[in-house]
């Protein structure tokens, strides 16, 4: 009896003790997955601050003078060379990855680490969204759409009809040349011994000063042209310019004629950029970054050195030459203001009366009466041109042109026109109106928006390029983002892949 009672007490002695250790065991393995899901989550938790940090070190090497000259954040995917290197930003990237998991506290845990697959948003890919999101930061909401359209359609309009006047006035002479008998001999007699009224043509004098040189003409005479020249071959997006200036005879209704045609595609709008808020705001950017004719005038901190003086000219121009660039400008300036000056001549009624008397004395002198009007508007877009020349001396003096003149505005009388000399054009003090960066706005504004933000971006690899830490500057290589993915082998017997990505 009492070897029963021992054995049934050590039956439940051993099921008591399989009991525990079933349920230690049990415990141990809660415990282990635990710790091991602990661990994993903590490797996790690792390598994505990891891959935060790897990128956010990245792009903190922006480009300094980027960055300060022109408030584009951006990092050199070319470290300081021509070709953009992959293989170098990707060693950067797993480098400091690497050192980042070192650092951790479960850095035991991982066993190894790789980078799987790197993606870059660039500065300047297929459009020019990125670009224009630095620049036009802050300045949107300063900008309203003011009818550029409007204002262009208008000075279109004022240019064709101008050329049709000519037109008009030349196919009247013809049909009174037509009609015209002939003078018998008496009355040619009797013409030759009446003594004719003199008085100097003003075409003379103007055709003169023009032929001379746009820069002669339309420069104040102490105005200080700068003679810098940069070569833009090297650049990230070549874009080449277009040198405009002509001669010009004021006699010939031809030649007015084909200058009219010529201005005529200045003001065309049909390829014209729509004047979007942002554009807008890309033009009030460039105005306060870049210098222009008439920078010099104003107190400036900034003493960067640059390629070019007259750096919005270029933009406008595209030509390696400061002189070509301002040449192009002023002859623009010249097309706007003349337009607009000829349209006050022909609303007018006392200029009109003043020009045409004129106009008859020198048909007559001439003998050819009929040939009065077209005369009489030759002397009026000579009257324009002259008064369009005194314009810009004035807007490169810092002065104000408003868009359409009134008489109080008007700066050569046509008792002027007729003893004209150079000296004369450097007259005018206007105060009222628009000055010449507000011209520079409007053709800005205007021009085709590839080749507006192409040639901003040769002046800034350019300029940068003086620094010699950056002698190999492109934009075309500048990173604007990056999305990147590691993959890790944990000790734990798991891999995790870590997706991350950042950007300006």
């Amino acid at each position: 009896m009492i070897e029963e009672d021992k054995t049934i007490k050590n039956f439940y002695s051993g099921q008591i003790t399989v009991f525990m250790l079933m349920l230690f065991m049990i415990v141990s393995s809660v415990l282990i997955a635990q710790y091991h899901s602990a661990v994993y989550y903590a490797c996790r938790a690792d390598s994505e601050r990891a891959g935060r940090l790897s990128v956010d070190s990245l792009l903190a090497g922006y480009v300094k003078p980027l960055k300060e000259r022109y408030q584009i954040l951006a990092f050199d995917g070319g470290f300081g060379e021509k070709e953009f290197s992959q293989e170098k930003i990707n060693g950067e990237l797993l480098d400091v990855y690497k050192k980042n998991i070192q650092s951790s506290v479960d850095k035991k845990n991982i066993i190894n680490s790789t980078l799987d697959e790197s993606l870059f948003t660039m500065l300047i890919e297929n459009d020019w969204r990125f670009l224009l999101r630095e620049i036009t930061l802050n300045r949107v909401e300063f900008v309203r759409e003011d009818g550029l359209e409007t204002l262009m359609k208008m000075l279109k309009d004022k240019n064709n009809e101008a050329s049709d006047t000519l037109q008009e006035e030349r196919q009247e002479a013809e049909r009174a040349s037509q009609e015209e008998t002939s003078e018998s001999e008496e009355d040619k007699e009797d013409g030759e011994n009446e003594e004719k009224e003199h008085v100097d043509d003003p075409r003379d004098i103007v055709t003169d000063i023009w032929n001379r040189g746009i820069l002669y003409a339309a420069c104040p005479g102490e105005y200080q042209i700068s003679d810098k020249e940069c070569s833009m071959g090297d650049v990230s997006y070549p874009e080449s310019g277009q040198e405009m200036q002509g001669e010009i005879d004021f006699k010939d209704e031809e030649s007015i004629q084909g200058m009219f045609k010529k201005w005529d595609n200045i003001f065309d709008s049909d390829n014209m950029l729509k004047g979007t808020v942002e554009d807008a705001a890309a033009v009030w950017y460039m105005e306060e970054v870049f210098h222009n004719g008439t920078t010099h005038l104003k107190d400036s901190s900034d003493n960067y050195e640059r390629v070019l003086e007259y750096e919005i000219e270029y933009i406008i121009a595209g030509n390696e030459k400061d002189e070509e660039n301002l040449k192009s400008v002023l002859w623009r300036l010249l097309a706007l203001r003349c337009v607009m000056n000829l349209s006050h001549i022909l609303l007018s009624p006392e200029k009109q009366m003043q020009v045409t008397e004129t106009a008859g004395v020198i048909g007559a002198a001439l003998v050819i009466p009929y040939f009065i009007g077209v005369i009489a508007f030759l002397l009026k877009a000579t009257w324009a041109f002259a008064e369009s020349l005194s314009d810009c001396r004035a807007l490169l003096r810092g002065k104000k042109v408003p868009i359409i003149k009134s008489d109080a505005t008007w700066h050569l009388t046509w008792e002027r026109m007729l003893s004209l000399n150079v000296n004369m054009l450097d007259g005018y003090e206007g105060n009222e109106g628009m000055t010449y960066e507000d011209y520079l706005k409007i053709f800005l504004l205007i021009q085709n928006r590839n080749e507006k933000y192409r040639r901003m971006t040769h002046l800034i690899e350019k300029n940068i390029r003086l620094q010699n830490e950056y002698s190999n500057f492109y934009l075309k290589n500048c990173i604007y983002g990056v999305q990147v993915t590691f993959q890790n082998e944990f000790s734990v017997g798991e891999n995790y892949k870590v997706q991350t990505g950042l950007s300006y």
